[in-house]
């Protein structure tokens, strides 16, 4: 990754838009699920995002919300004894969870027409909205193909999560979790 690519990631992340729709309902979610409990940690981050939805005049803030808020009500099934696919380890479950949120939001928004990858691309370089092809039926079909790649990423490594978890559970935290760290520090995982 270049520096410049770098940079726009670093601010979008620094920016207004990242921290109310990003940052702030993480804080508002983890703060309030180690403090009270994961029941009042949805309840706070809904309030949150509802609030959001009426002042701010950008779309958007609410797809990343309902991952926020979908991730979460998985996380508050599995602490009330809910299980998938019998994974009964809670980190192995909240990886999978995390791929089932992104499904489920990404699909639902794919659906009605407004795909999360597009709507965040566009919050994030409002110059992909002077673009010729902008508002074109082409334009939206790639969106969706984008979108359906995110989708089917995340199918696979739900997949992958839950064969893990049965074939070699002593090794499915190290495979769902670490490896990704490693392979950043520069590590042979493998």
């Amino acid at each position: 990754m270049n520096d410049k690519t770098s940079m726009s990631v670093w601010s979008y992340l620094l920016s207004s838009e990242a921290r109310m729709t990003i940052i702030a309902p993480i804080l508002i979610y983890n703060v309030t699920f180690w403090g009270v409990g994961a029941g009042a940690a949805l309840i706070a981050t809904a309030c949150y995002s509802a609030l959001l939805e009426l002042f701010t005049k950008r779309s958007g803030s609410l797809s990343i919300i309902a991952l926020i808020l979908v991730s979460g009500t998985i996380h508050y099934l599995y602490l009330h004894g809910y299980t998938l696919f019998g994974i009964d380890r809670e980190s192995v479950f909240l990886s999978m969870g995390g791929s089932l949120s992104v499904i489920i939001v990404f699909g639902f928004y794919s659906m009605i027409g407004r795909p999360v990858v597009r709507t965040q691309a566009e919050n994030a370089l409002p110059r992909l909205l002077q673009l010729p092809v902008y508002g074109s039926k082409k334009y939206a079909q790639v969106w969706q193909e984008i979108s359906l790649v995110w989708i089917l990423a995340y199918a696979l490594k739900a997949l992958l999560v839950i064969k893990f978890s049965h074939d070699m559970p002593d090794y499915s935290d190290y495979l769902c979790f670490h490896w990704c760290v490693a392979a950043d520090a520069g590590d042979d995982c493998f």
